[in-house]
Formats: C-alpha cells, structure tokens, sequence
C-alpha cells in the first residue's frame, strides 16, 4: 500500500497579520456628538486613506446623504500617532482622535466624551 501526504513548508508558519493603520479604510458608521448621531455609510463610499510616508491621510468622502455628519471632507491631512502607556491617539490636524479598537479588518476611533465628540467605525 502506497500512501502520499502532503505536506507543504507554509503549514507550520503563523499567519497571523499584525494590525495596521497602513491601509484604506471604509468609514461604516459615526456616532456620538450633541445631536446623538448614529448613522451607517455603505463600504467605499468614504475613505480613509493613512499614508506612512509622508504621514498624511487622504479622505475621499462622497456621502450625498443628508447624514448631520460624515466625518472629514474630501482631502489630504498630516497625522501623527502618539502612544502612551494608557492609549494610542492619532491626532488629524490637531484633532485627537484615541484608537478605540484596531484589528485586521476593523478601525475605530474616538473624539471623546468631554468634547461631545464623534465615534468613527471603519472596516477594510
């Protein structure tokens, strides 16, 4: 009796993405503000682009909807990450914004509670 595995060198290596902001995300959703916004946005409709080098974000925001509000209007902004042993912030254009969550394929990112700030949820 003949018998045949296969085998193949990748089986045993992890793959295991470390998450990244390094990508093209999809704003999917905002909440929060004076006005208790929630509203949903389909997948491509606005991105967010994070450019490591130089450090810029590119947002394409093309909501037509009557949302109060999409988030950034279609542009380039300089961002920068600071880290501290309580959070990781991306701070847009002097605007902080504390990382929430960051996975593979979810982004979240939060103004605050004290300014009445805005939730944005992204996925890729």
């Amino acid at each position: 009796m003949l018998l045949t595995l296969s085998c193949n060198s990748d089986d045993d290596t992890q793959q295991n993405p470390v998450p990244t902001l390094h990508a093209t995300w999809s704003l999917v959703n905002v909440t929060g503000g004076l006005a208790g916004v929630n509203d949903d946005f389909e997948s491509g409709i606005i991105t967010w682009h994070f450019n490591n080098e130089p450090s810029e974000i590119t947002v394409t925001n093309n909501d037509t909807s009557n949302a109060i509000h999409s988030g950034y209007p279609s542009g380039t902004y300089s961002y920068e990450v600071v880290t501290t042993p309580n959070d990781t912030t991306v701070v847009i254009e002097n605007t902080d914004l504390r990382i929430i969550s960051l996975t593979i394929n979810q982004l979240i990112l939060d103004e605050g509670m004290v300014s009445d700030g805005f939730q944005y949820t992204f996925n890729r």
